[in-house]
Formats: structure tokens, sequence, C-alpha cells
């Protein structure tokens, strides 16, 4: 092994070493942290994919709570630090195939440099220690990347088939990547070196390696839900959330916090009382359709809804920043957090800068992998654009940026001898536009956000056995009151004005969320980011 590699790689296990010792007793406090647990522990435990015994669900993409129902069972349930431990492992993989990507895309010391930056970027040492996705997600996408560029530089069917594969793995870890075998295997119909009857081959293999890959989830899914279920039930309610009536202009995302009358749920039902007797699948078959509807009904405001969702997609990196604010990774003295938040966020800019000049003037030499990268990039922030965008979603992309801004890293001079050319300028365009929109979240739609009347104190029972108490500390464009709620870690209820008045608000109970979670109107706002 390259000495230089292996002096980052041992680097890399002792910062996340002394970040694990942080870690090593930090509680779930994300939704979607907990959700992937009790799935993990009743596989561990009944042998279901359930969140309650007997109630089977399709609420979440399988393999990550499989992979960690295996370890719960291996070193014991709830062992949250052997999971940490192993996506430590994990992370320092991913870091080894970024190398050889960067090796095979340019050359050694472009891979190197690639490892480097990925190795230390704060964002994703951060979630290396929180129980979700997103380094499962980038390892499998690593690996696409490692076959989609071997079978283009040995114009290879079998590792075109290995790409099929994994492409149905990362699909079942999120499902977001089940629709991208049509758009990557167009790709390959149009630059793929061979005569046209073995691209048409090779497509094939693609599709059924896919297709082969998923299969046995989406029978299983299709007999529970009564209705074809490819991954999961969530891309309909996520697609009607980003495009109702109620959706935040600014922050779609936040759309899953809405109660009342203007919860989803109550919106859906109330256009299709029929909706009662259904499962989860066919609820979600529902949305999709509002959702569509909404959209054709709205064409402008759609429009400018998915501009938004796009640079939500891309805003400043804050989630670990208000986590840690909130005491939820434990205590942290101010300077410490006010160093934090400095690193993550210079880190994001300087990382966003590299790459977007990287992308224009040190694609790789292959131009066909330098499309493909671009194709995998553009179609997770066009899904999530038609949906609802989140900074944290951008995650799983951080090693291709690395991998552009590497190159660009190592020839700034070259690249600023090239100032007038009309790459450069192109590459300056892109990355102001990207800088102004963060300067339009910070300024125009935070402050707006917090810029709320007196604090006004209320009581409410969130949970059959619990009060909150707490203030609402925030008003929003849409008159929605933000209520946090004086709990470890806080939670926090989106309101309309009226609700403050009224009756004590329970868990939510909806027919449209019962197999999902008990109170799924009560997100942790880390769920959504700050």
């Amino acid at each position: 092994m390259n000495r230089r590699l292996l002096l980052i790689l041992l680097l890399g296990l002792l910062v996340r070493g002394a970040l694990l010792i942080h870690f090593a007793d930090a509680p779930l406090n994300i939704w979607d942290e907990r959700d992937y647990n009790k799935l993990a522990v009743s596989l561990a435990t009944r042998g279901e994919f359930a969140f309650t015994a007997g109630t089977l669900s399709s609420a979440r993409p399988p393999l990550y709570p499989a992979l960690v129902s295996v370890l719960y069972r291996l070193f014991g349930v709830e062992n949250w630090l052997a999971v940490r431990i192993f996506q430590l492992i994990l992370s320092l993989a991913i870091v080894y195939l970024v190398y050889w990507l960067g090796r095979m895309a340019y050359r050694e010391r472009i891979g190197l440099w690639t490892a480097g930056f990925l190795c230390f970027y704060p964002t994703f040492l951060g979630y290396t220690n929180l129980l979700l996705t997103e380094l499962l997600f980038t390892f499998i996408l690593c690996l696409i990347a490692l076959a989609v560029l071997l079978a283009f530089r040995n114009r290879s069917l079998t590792w075109l088939t290995l790409a099929g594969f994994l492409i149905g793995l990362g699909a079942l870890a999120r499902s977001i990547l089940w629709l991208f075998p049509p758009v990557f295997g167009l790709f390959v119909l149009i630059v793929w070196p061979a005569p046209f009857w073995r691209r048409i081959l090779g497509v094939a293999l693609l599709c059924c390696s896919f297709s082969v890959t998923i299969a046995p989830w989406v029978l299983r899914n299709t007999r529970v839900q009564h209705t074809t279920v490819i991954i999961d039930v969530m891309g309909g309610r996520n697609f009607m959330m980003g495009n109702y009536e109620y959706t935040p202009i600014a922050r779609a995302w936040d759309a899953a916090n809405i109660t009342g009358e203007q919860y989803w749920g109550r919106v859906l039902a109330a256009k299709h009382p029929e909706a009662a007797g259904m499962t989860q699948g066919q609820i979600d078959k529902l949305a999709m359709r509002a959702g569509i509807d909404f959209v054709i009904s709205h064409p402008g405001l759609t429009l400018k809804r998915d501009l938004v969702k796009f640079f939500n997609f891309w805003q400043l990196e804050r989630e670990l920043i208000a986590g840690a604010a909130d005491g939820n990774f434990g205590p942290l003295p101010k300077p410490a957090l006010v160093l934090m938040a400095a690193f993550i966020l210079v880190s994001y800019a300087v990382l966003i800068g590299l790459a977007t000049f990287g992308v224009f003037l040190s694609p790789p030499e292959d131009r066909r992998f330098h499309g493909f990268l671009i194709l995998l990039i553009g179609y997770q922030c066009l899904i999530y654009s038609l949906s609802f965008a989140h900074s944290r979603y951008h995650v799983p992309c951080l090693f291709i940026l690395a991998l552009y801004a590497a190159p660009a890293m190592l020839s700034l001079r070259e690249l600023w001898r090239r100032r007038r050319s009309r790459s450069f300028i192109a590459a300056t365009l892109c990355f102001l536009i990207i800088a102004a929109s963060w300067v339009w979240e910070v300024v125009a739609v935070d402050l707006a956000f917090s810029s709320a009347p007196s604090p006004q104190s209320i009581t409410r029972q969130v949970l059959p056995s619990e009060a909150c108490i707490g203030q609402v500390v925030v008003h929003n464009p849409e008159e929605h009151w933000s209520v946090r709620c004086n709990r470890t870690p806080p939670l926090w209820l989106h309101l309309s004005p009226s609700e403050l008045q009224s009756q004590p608000i329970h868990g939510s109970g909806s027919m449209f969320d019962s197999d999902l979670h008990p109170q799924t109107s009560l997100h942790s706002r880390r769920s959504h980011g700050a």
C-alpha cells in the first residue's frame, strides 16, 4: 500500500477514534435514527421488518436496518457502539475506494488528495457516528462509480452487470436510486464504445441484474401492501409534501412538521375518504397522484418551488452544528461550538468552490466517466428538487465533489491562467449563484423565520403521559408557529395560531402514519436541519 495513503488512513483512524469516544454514549436524537433502530431491533429479535409486532412495514428501505440487525445479533441488541465502530471502518473503506477512483480517473497524486479531502472532511466525519444511511449509501455509490469506470475502461459487460447489481443494493439502501437504471441505461446507449447490439445487450444485463437484486423485496412489499411497492411507501408522501397547497415555499422540507388541518394526511383524507380502509402503499399512491395533480394545476408555483428546492439541496451544512448547539452530541463549550461551526462552513464553501472549477476546468480524461459522475449527482439533485430537498441529502455526493476538488486544488495557477476562458467564467458564475443562495438562505429566510413576536408560554400534552412546556419562539411567513418543547432532546411542534388555543395535542394517530411511528407529527428538529 502507498505509504502516504497509509498515513492518511492511520490519521483518519485516530481522528475517528477520538470522535467515537465522544459519541460512545450518545443517544439517538434523530427520528430517522430511531426508526432504523426500531426496525433493526424487530429484525434481530422477532425476524420482522416492523415497528409494531405483527404489523409488517414498508416505510423504510431494508438494507441499512438489516445490516444493523446483524450487528445487534452479533454484539447485543441496541449496541450502538458496535454500529458506530462498524461505520468507522466503513468510513475508512470509502476513503480507500475514493483513492482508487482518483488514481484511476486522474493519477496517483490526485487519488491521495481526494482521499485526504474526504478523510478529514468534517461533515463526513460527523455522519460516521450517526445511525443513518448516509455512510452505507456513499459506500455503495463509490462501488458503483468504480464498476462503471472499469466497465468504460475495459468495455466490459461483466463490470456493467455488476454495476446493475450495485445500483440495486443502493436502491435497497435509499429508494431514490430505483429509478436510476433507465436513466443510466440511456446514457450507456449513447456513450458506450461498442456496436449497437452490444450496447443493447449491456443495458439489458444492467437492468436484469438490478431487477433480480430488488425483486424479493418488491414481491414482499406488494404482498404486504396489496399494491405494487418497489422499495418503500415514502415516495408519494414526500412528493405530495413538497407539492401541495401548504408546502412552505422557502423550506419545503418543513412540510413534514405541519399539523392540524394543513397536515398532508388530512388534506388527502378530505379528498379521498375511501383511504380509511387502505394500506400504507395504497395511500402512498393516492398521495403521489395528489401531488402530480397539484403540479399540473400550478406549473408556475411548482417551478418556483423546485428552483428553491434545488438550492436547498446545496445549502450550507448546518445540521451537525444545530445538533451540537442543542446538546444532541454531548456537552460542548461555546468556543468549541464556534470553531466547529466555522470549520464545517468554511470546509463546505471551499469544497464547493474547488469542485465547481474542477467540473469545468479539470474533468477526468475519460469524458464518459466524467459524464457519469455529473449524471449521478444531477439525478439525485433533480429527484429531490421535484419532491423536497435538504442539505443532508447531498452528503452521499461528497466523494464526487472531492474527486473534482482535488485536481482543481493542484492546478490553481493553471486555472488562473485560464481566467478569460469560457469554462472559467461559467465556473465562476455557477459558484457565485450557489454562494448567493447561501446568503439568501441565511439573511432572507432564516432571519424572516426567526423574527417572532414576543415569546408566548404554552403547555400542551403531546404524548399520552407527557406534557410539553415550552415557548412559541418562531413565526414563519406561512402563519405557522414553531414551538420548542423543553425536553432533552428538544422537540418542535409546528402549529397554526388557532391550534395554540385548541384542545391538548396528542400523537397523530392518523391512518396515514399507522405503520411509520406512533407520533409522526413530532419530529426532532435535527431531522430536517436548523
